[in-house]
Parts: structure tokens; C-alpha cells; sequence
């Protein structure tokens, strides 16, 4: 078996699993960026034959071709499942700073039983979201959710601790990503257009 083609088989999946991070954002569709994975494989692939036709080789040797197939099944379940989730969860800050808003709120919710603010950030970043952005904290007596949001709040992540049933995401649509975290996105036309591919609409009531 040949080393140089696994080796470029291997630097495509790293080359489309970088697209998928720089491409993918919180609340929009995953579509696009696995069609990119597709793309990038599908142009490979046609290259490949094309050099081993020119060269008299044959490029769809069971073992290379079972390579190609795992490593592109493995780029579009990175992109599907992976990408979102790594940007928080290699991202400390953005649990750090969701707890320090819901400590913050912890004496206000003892007085009145709830806590809602919203507020301004406008330099750093969270996961995918790029300053300014908002950061929204709720809290209730047994859950809170923080929210990075967009400055039209129409999609961003949420961290959510305690019950999850409290009424969050209400006609929202959301994807759990992984622990606390979630992404979601506002569209008030997705009860009858649907979700971004990829998320699932949470009913209000």
C-alpha cells in the first residue's frame, strides 16, 4: 500500500474538518459545511482517478478506497457533531463567565424569585460568537440560562444549568451540543418554514 496517497487522503480530511471550524457558526444550518466536507472529498477523489488514469494505476484499491470512505464519513461527522461542540468545550472562558453572571444574579433571584438582564460585550469572543455580542442571563429558583447571542439575537449559544424543562427555548430552535451547552436560533417564521438543517424547533406552552 502506498503511503503518499493516505498521507494526501489525510491532509484533505484536515483541510475539509478547517473549513467546517472556520465556516460553521452557532444557530445556522449545517448544510453548507458538510456540503463543503462533500465538495472537497468528491474534487479529490475525481483528481485522484484522474492521476492514477494518466499514470496507469488504479486509484480504487479496496484498502485506499476504505480509507477515503472512513476518513470523509469521519470530516462530516466531525462537522455534524464536532465542530460546535469543541468551540465551547476547549473554550473555558465561556462556562466561566456564565457561571460568575448566574453568581451574580444568585442574591437578586432570593428577593424576587427571578432574574433577567442583558448586556453589552464588545471585544473578545465565545466559541464562534465574535464580539460585540450580547450576553443574556435568566435566572429561576431551580435553573438559569446564559446566552451569548448575536446583537439581534437571532442565534448564539445558550448555557443552561438545573432543569432543562423550565420553558427555555420556547419557539426556538435548538441543538444540544455538549454538556451545559447548547446552540439555538430565533426565526419566528420556523414553526411553518422549519429549523436550520441540523436543529430541532421547541414548541412555546
Amino acid at each position: 500500500m502506498q503511503i503518499l496517497p493516505i498521507l494526501a487522503t489525510i491532509g484533505v480530511c484536515l483541510i475539509a474538518g478547517t473549513c467546517s471550524w472556520l465556516i460553521e457558526k452557532p444557530g445556522e444550518s449545517l448544510l453548507s459545511p458538510m456540503a463543503m466536507d462533500v465538495i472537497i472529498f468528491a474534487f479529490f477523489g475525481t483528481l485522484c482517478r484522474l492521476v492514477s488514469a494518466l499514470r496507469g494505476t488504479r486509484f480504487g484499491r479496496i484498502g485506499l478506497s476504505s480509507i477515503f470512505l472512513g476518513l470523509g464519513i469521519a470530516s462530516l461527522l466531525w462537522t455534524y457533531f464536532g465542530v460546535l461542540a469543541a468551540s465551547v468545550g476547549f473554550d473555558s472562558a465561556g462556562a466561566s463567565v456564565a457561571r460568575h453572571e448566574v453568581a451574580q444574579a444568585a442574591r437578586v433571584v432570593e428577593r424576587h424569585h427571578g432574574y433577567a438582564r442583558c448586556r453589552s460585550v464588545k471585544q473578545g469572543s465565545i466559541g464562534m460568537i465574535q464580539a460585540p455580542y450580547k450576553i443574556c442571563t435568566y435566572v429561576i429558583p431551580r435553573s438559569s440560562m446564559v446566552e451569548f447571542a448575536t446583537l439581534s439575537f437571532n442565534r448564539g449559544y445558550a448555557y443552561v444549568s438545573g432543569a432543562i424543562g423550565e420553558g427555555w427555548f420556547s419557539d426556538e430552535c435548538t441543538r444540544h451540543l455538549t454538556g451545559h451547552w447548547w446552540a439555538f436560533a430565533r426565526d419566528q417564521q420556523a414553526p411553518v418554514t422549519g429549523c436550520p438543517f441540523g436543529y430541532l424547533f421547541q414548541p412555546g406552552g
